[in-house]
């Protein structure tokens, strides 16, 4: 029974793996269905694929007049009709139509490759919305289940293929167009469940988005790698929105139309549309010096629709937005006469009345368009930018259709002294007899100062109004009316002459001269320009980190900082605790070994306080607190220099001190201090030092008069110590003190109960023979003043290390007061 289970389930894998191969085989043998193979718009419309483009055109209206569903009832006539129009044109951006055969470079690509679109390489590329691609294993299921099987999901992804865009497209169009309509993108891939899932949902956004005015389109982030990196697209699905070719990334998890909306609204200028009442109307109206139309908006919604901030975004540098509720504002309801209950549209020019006006329930984005399109500048525009100038004076080679431009020149600080002139000309310009290739304007010359200077060889006096016509971008001819405009009968007669003259004769007019592009007076200025790009920078940034790259960096950095300020604090710790301020801090230049001392019994540190140069000499002093850190805690290969002294001699001896080791002061391996042997216990921790260090152990009686002067180098790392004892003058050669040497300890301060009685006669009657000035001539006497001039030479032995080392087990311990 096992062996006919594991044949059967052997004969089962081996059909399965020969269906697969097989599968496979099929596909790369057809591989993708092309344009090419089962769809030829030549063959739809007719033609050969060497006929002309007149002839395709002629084709192409003939059968779209005949298979047109309003006058063809056939069944399959709007199928057909579709498949011709499929046939000649190809949809770009989901917006715009192209002709695919009439235009040469798309001909060439479909003939040579079978391209049907814009693509950046030749490469073949699926066209999903008419062809089927071969799928091996919807094969294998579609045969297994009876052709029920279908995969879910793949309507979606066919959606999302429909709207893609190449990089060409969005190099050429959708970023120089987000200046004007704010482009929505889906990034997404072929294999991207979340994509699939998210397709219904962002086809209702895009036809819901699309009937409002804003452009929305699609990008295989797999093929299109470098679009997707410029936007810093890192998964998929993800919606970007590109606003002046900015882009801003959603960062909510659920794809929904209302999210989606309210992250388009969040990210437009918050100044699009002013909020207007009965007391700033009139002043919002009267501001047209800013060389912008007005237009109104009447709405009953408190929340104002994407539909009018799209058409405010898209006119911003033509046209200022306001909107007024109708329900909180009836008085100017029955000022301008708008309608209860619809939404209406009012365009206002230099005067309160409007222009044209347009009311509807829902007013379509097209016909808000058209409104604002054709009355986009105002009666008399200025020219403040060279889109203007091209707008209102374009340019026209052939002087059988050359358009004329009257300028009027003004300054904008004598604006209200010519405001009379202004207006006559304006009322001139909208004369409905006037010729529809003559335009009018007005120029500021303390604006435009290039632009004026470079007419200033032709200049009349007392002219201020000047005909040009443009020959193209650079170049344009151009003469001065004779008397100038001052609103007057026989100005407007002159006028009058001059245009009919141009207009009919086909003259030349009299001066010619090539000009440069004139200043932007609406350009913002250098701080503005870095400030929004600061907001630029902060906007793309706060879209590209996220919450857990915010909490991962903080964690690094409070980690740092924890690590710096615990290092510090025990730094400070160590130095307070362990080694206080120093007592006494040397700066400078090595001082003079004659310099003189100041001496005062009555307070023994103002000797030392008073000596202060630089660099510092720190000099600390050992006592309990601060043992452990001068001796047991000092680091390896580190060593204390340690004076014994009292506080008689304190104030003698520590600057002696501190000018002996000034030379090694910047050695970091050497730390100094001082000892007091007539109190703090500092004795008794000396006598405890003196037993460990000998090789029997014997009862000491050490007189602390001898042991002042005496210098101890200590290694707290290797347990050990060197010692520095003043040695006695003679006549021929010094001799040390009274002991048998080194080993006996005697140099150490041994001595008997009455050496202390004689020691002290010794070294008072040596201060006072030091006082008289006979200190050099007693043999015998050694004075406080010379204990440490043998010093200097023992520190070079120490160093050298020739000194006697002697070694203990332990460090004793510090008596505490």
């Amino acid at each position: 029974m096992s062996k006919r289970t594991t044949l059967s389930r052997k004969s089962v894998f081996l059909i399965t793996l020969t269906i697969i191969l097989v599968s496979v085989l099929v596909s790369s043998a057809y591989g993708v269905t092309t344009a090419s193979g089962s769809y030829n718009p030549y063959d739809v419309l007719g033609v050969t694929r060497s006929a002309s483009p007149q002839e395709i055109r002629k084709a192409y209206k003939q059968l779209v007049v005949l298979w047109h569903p309003d006058k063809n009832k056939e069944v399959e006539a709007e199928d057909k009709f579709v498949l011709i129009k499929s046939a000649y044109e190809v949809k770009e951006n989901g917006s715009k139509w192209g002709s695919l055969l009439s235009d040469p470079e798309r001909r060439r690509l479909y003939d040579q490759h079978g391209i049907t679109e814009d693509s950046p390489n030749l490469n073949p590329r699926t066209d999903y919305n008419n062809f089927h691609k071969f799928d091996p294993i919807d094969e294998i299921l579609t045969f297994t289940t009876g052709g029920s099987f279908h995969f879910p999901f793949a309507d979606g992804i066919s959606y999302l293929h429909k709207q893609s865009i190449t990089s060409k497209t969005f190099d050429q169009n959708v970023l120089p167009r987000s200046n004007i309509v704010p482009q929505l993108l889906l990034f997404y891939g072929d294999w991207c469940t979340g994509c699939a899932r998210a397709a219904p949902t962002w086809r209702s956004i895009s036809e819901e988005l699309s009937n409002v005015g804003m452009d929305v389109a699609c990008v295989h982030a797999e093929r299109e790698r470098v679009v997707a990196r410029r936007m810093g697209i890192s998964a998929v699905p993800a919606v970007v929105l590109v606003i002046d070719s900015h882009p801003y990334h959603y960062r909510e998890t659920v794809i929904s139309a209302s999210k989606v909306i309210g992250f388009i609204r969040s990210k437009l200028p918050y100044d699009l549309i002013t909020h207007l009442d009965q007391t700033n109307v009139d002043i919002f109206l009267n501001s047209w010096w800013d060389n912008r139309i007005r237009v109104i908006i009447f709405g009953s919604t408190p929340l104002i629709r994407l539909r009018y901030l799209l058409l405010a975004f898209q006119y911003r540098e033509r046209a200022a937005f306001g909107i007024i509720r109708t329900d909180e504002s009836p008085e100017l309801v029955r000022r301008f006469g708008v309608p209860k209950g619809l939404d209406s549209i009012l365009v206002f020019k230099e005067y309160s009345k409007p222009v044209a006006s347009l009311s509807m329930a829902d007013i379509p984005h097209k016909l808000m368009k058209d409104l604002v399109e054709n009355n986009k500048f105002l009666n008399l525009p200025r020219l403040s930018s060279q889109s203007i100038m091209d707008t209102i004076c374009p340019t026209e080679s052939s002087v059988y259709r050359r358009r004329l431009c009257v300028v009027f020149l003004t300054r904008d600080a004598t604006r209200l002294h010519d405001e009379e002139k202004v207006e006559q000309l304006r009322q001139y310009a909208t004369r409905p007899s006037l010729p529809s290739r003559v335009k009018f304007a007005y120029v500021y010359e303390d604006k435009q100062r290039d632009f004026i200077s470079a007419l200033s060889s032709g200049n009349i006096k007392d002219s201020n109004l000047l005909i040009i016509w443009r020959q193209d971008k650079k170049r344009l001819s151009y003469e001065w009316m004779e008397g100038g405009w001052d609103g007057s009968n026989s100005s407007v007669q002159r006028l009058d002459n001059v245009l009919y003259r141009l207009m009919t004769d086909r003259s030349p007019l009299a001066y010619h001269v090539e000009i440069k592009e004139l200043t932007d007076e609406h350009a913002r200025s250098i701080f503005s320009k870095v400030l929004r790009k600061i907001s630029l920078t902060m906007d793309f940034l706060r879209g590209q980190i996220t919450r857990e790259m915010v909490i991962q960096a903080t964690s690094l950095v409070a980690t740092v900082l924890f690590i710096v300020a615990g290092g510090f604090i025990m730094a400070y710790l160590r130095r307070k605790v362990y080694l206080p301020k120093p007592t006494q801090t040397l700066k400078g230049e090595r001082p003079a070994a004659t310099r003189p001392t100041t001496q005062n019994t009555t307070r023994p540190n103002s000797a030392v306080s008073s000596i202060t140069h630089n660099p510092e000499c720190r000099i600390h002093e050992m006592r309990g607190e601060t043992y452990n850190g001068l001796v047991r805690l000092i680091k390896p290969g580190c060593r204390t220099v340690v004076l014994l002294l009292d506080s008689e001699t304190k104030s003698e001896l520590l600057p002696k001190f501190q000018r002996c080791v000034w030379p090694y002061r910047k050695n970091k391996s050497l730390q100094f201090g001082y000892m007091h042997v007539d109190r703090g216990g500092g004795l008794s921790w000396y006598k405890q030092l003196l037993l460990l260090s000998l090789a029997e152990p014997r009862n000491l009686n050490i007189n602390p008069r001898n042991c002042v002067g005496t210098v101890l180098s200590l290694n707290g790392h290797r347990k050990y110590f060197c010692v520095f004892h003043a040695t006695l003058p003679t006549a021929g050669a010094p001799r040390r003190r009274a002991g048998s040497g080194y080993r006996n300890g005697g140099f150490l301060g041994f001595d008997s109960e009455n050496s202390s009685d004689e020691c002290s006669d010794v070294e008072r009657g040596g201060e006072r023979a030091n006082q008289n000035g006979q200190a050099q001539d007693n043999v015998g006497v050694l004075f406080t003043s010379h204990l440490l001039d043998n010093l200097p030479n023992w520190l070079d032995r120490l160093f050298e290390g020739s000194t006697h080392r002697y070694h203990i087990n332990y460090w004793p311990e510090f008596p505490v007061k």
